[in-house]
C-alpha cells in the first residue's frame, strides 16, 4: 500500500545530537553508526486537538534514527542518546 504522508520527529536536544554531537557509544566508547529507519503508522496517532495535521484514515511514513555501535553491538535511538 501506499503512503499518503510522511513525518520526521527532532526535539531541540535531538536535533542538537543529530547535528553536532559526538557518535561514541555510552558503553564502550566505540564510533557508532547511524541508521534511518521507517515505520508505518496511522495517521491518527499524530492528530492533536488543536492542530489536526494528518489525515485520520492516512497512512504516515515515520522516520527515526537509529546509532549502532560495532564494538560492543549496541543500538540506540535518537531519543535515547539526546538525554
Amino acid at each position: 500500500m501506499k503512503h499518503q504522508a510522511f513525518r520526521y520527529d527532532f526535539a531541540g536536544k535531538e536535533l542538537r545530537y543529530f547535528l553536532f554531537g559526538g557518535k561514541k557509544c555510552p558503553r564502550c566508547g566505540g564510533t557508532m553508526t547511524r541508521e534511518k529507519c521507517w515505520e508505518t503508522v496511522d495517521g491518527q496517532v499524530f492528530n492533536s486537538g488543536s492542530d489536526p495535521f494528518f489525515i485520520q484514515n492516512a497512512r504516515v511514513k515515520h522516520y527515526y534514527y537509529v546509532y549502532q555501535c560495532a564494538q560492543c553491538g549496541g543500538a540506540f535511538k535518537l531519543q535515547e542518546l539526546a538525554k
